[in-house]
């Protein structure tokens, strides 16, 4: 849409009609309103409406692709080279025509169609009709398309498409004026991707990740280099070891994550809630030796541990404590904050979370990842795993599957990861 816009093209701009005085900037557009003004707005906010030369036009330059263009001159080239000296012979003909790829019969008409015009556009076959992007209907009918689009879909309830057609075809039908079809509407819906738009629609915070460039891959140098620590509950509901108390709850896990190898340095898992013990255990476990990881009962090799360089985590209650910071401090620990709403900083650990957590809904007892999917299943009648047996299950799973599988990132084991940095092999 915005490649057909220029100067003085005529556009409608939320339901008002303009026309285009400068465009200052690859994605504006300054428009002359008449006497409501002149304002600056987004390219892919304005629908331009063609006039009848563009749209009953044949075949322009703009209109041809750079494989035809590119197509065309190298025959130009070669039927230049051809007639140069004059008629050329039927020998030599057919070696260019070997060359290009052509019947001998295609290339002399082309030859001889060369002749008349002498141009490369004149090679080129344009099939007939408008262009692409060019807005047809009557400047009423992409008045009501506007006002429609503007008064209900750009707006947080979010209507569908095909109540907002309905609506434009009532609407047209009121003022005697023929409706569009469903596809038409559908198209203009399209040209309304800006951010300023969907902010409208889905809220300024989805909007701005949808539109706004957000931080790609983390650069690591080493393992220890950057460990992301936060906490999700698990999808199971677990009972009590105590077998004097009959308490079944949802248990938390806290996790730490070695950015750079992606294993998993330390974990506690219990039905507190995050607090900074939880914080204080988790990390006192990624920081002390442990293999094997008998206090689980899984007799499995645990051996990535250390004192990290840099710690990430979110804004909590346990992360901004006191007691947490000089912790860090004390041991020459960077402690670095995501900013809020941002997880997309976190996104190492996030991802992790999601994985591991998943593996839960395949115990008895699981709460699944929601209402709808859970149906009418009973976590709570179901539970059968005790907390320490939750425990053990959980570092099973992460030490005999999610450590020896090769991740999608790494392309090698989270494990091999690891020996490899510690046994000084290069970078993973």
């Amino acid at each position: 849409m915005a490649s057909e816009l220029r100067v003085g093209q005529q556009v409608l701009y939320q339901a008002i009609q303009g026309s285009v005085l400068e465009m200052p900037g690859h994605d504006t557009v300054l428009i002359d309103f008449g006497e409501l003004g002149v304002a600056t707005v987004g390219r892919n906010e304005v629908i331009a409406i063609a006039p009848a030369k563009d749209i009953l036009a044949g075949s322009t330059l703009s209109r041809i692709s750079n494989e035809d263009w590119q197509k065309a001159a190298g025959r130009a080239d070669a039927i230049r080279t051809l007639i140069a000296s004059g008629a050329p012979t039927r020998g030599d003909v057919k070696t260019a025509a070997s060359k290009l790829g052509l019947s001998e019969r295609h290339l002399w008409r082309l030859i001889r169609d060369f002749r008349q015009h002498e141009t490369i556009s004149g090679l080129v076959s344009l099939a007939a009709g408008r262009k692409t992007g060019a807005k047809v209907l009557p400047a009423e009918v992409e008045r009501v398309i506007t006002e429609m689009i503007e008064t209900h879909f750009l707006q947080p309830e979010r209507w569908t498409r095909t109540a907002l057609h309905e609506r434009i075809v009532m609407e047209c039908e009121r003022r005697v004026i023929k409706p569009p079809s469903f596809k038409t509407v559908s198209s203009r819906l399209d040209d309304y991707r800006s951010r300023e738009s969907q902010r409208k629609r889905i809220g300024a915070k989805a909007a701005r990740y949808q539109y706004q460039p957000m931080p790609g891959h983390v650069e690591v140098s080493g393992p220890l280099e950057r460990v992301e620590i936060d906490h999700t509950p698990l999808d199971v509901m677990v009972r009590s070891d105590d077998r004097c108390c009959d308490y079944v709850g949802r248990p938390w896990l806290s996790i730490a994550i070695d950015v750079y190898t992606r294993c998993i340095l330390g974990i506690q898992i219990g039905f507190e809630v995050p607090s900074i013990l939880s914080v204080a255990l988790c990390l006192t476990h990624a920081v002390l030796p442990k293999s094997p990881a008998a206090e689980f009962g899984v007799p499995l090799d645990w051996g990535m541990h250390g004192i990290p360089k840099e710690i990430v985590v979110d804004n909590g209650k346990d992360f901004v404590s006191t007691a947490f910071r000089r912790g860090c401090e004390q041991y020459g620990i960077l402690l670095t904050y995501r900013p809020v709403g941002s997880p997309h900083y976190g996104g190492t650990i996030e991802r992790l979370i999601g994985t591991m957590v998943g593996q839960c809904h395949l115990l008895p007892g699981t709460t699944k990842n929601s209402v709808k999917a859970r149906r009418d299943y009973d976590s709570v009648k179901h539970a059968a795993l005790t907390l320490s047996q939750a425990r053990s299950w959980f570092v099973e799973q992460l030490l005999g599957r999610y450590h020896l599988l090769p991740h999608r990132t790494l392309r090698i084991p989270p494990e091999a990861a690891w020996k490899r940095a510690m046994e000084g092999e290069g970078g993973v």
